[in-house]
């Protein structure tokens, strides 16, 4: 065997292996989207409700909103750090 037959055996081996079996999943991802495309082409939303239920009565209150919790106090840089030394 001639070294360019060794190479191209080495460069054309891993695409005859692989091609096909990426073709064989490009192709059932195709079909499931296709399934899919139909099923979501199919659906038609139901009527909306005839009697919907009517709102409770009386006024509607909300839950009490509590103050938030203080923070810790922060560390106070000085702003002159020349004069702070």
């Amino acid at each position: 065997m001639t070294p360019e037959l060794i190479t191209a055996a080495a460069l054309l081996a891993p695409g005859a292996i692989l091609g096909p079996v990426c073709l064989a999943g490009h192709r059932r991802a195709r079909r499931r989207d296709a399934i899919e495309a139909a099923v979501c082409a199919a659906y038609r939303p139901g009527p909306p409700d005839e009697d919907p239920e009517p709102p409770p009565k009386g006024r509607m209150k909300g839950k009490p909103q509590t103050a938030p919790a203080r923070l810790a106090q922060v560390i106070d840089f000085p702003t002159n750090r020349r004069n702070a030394a």
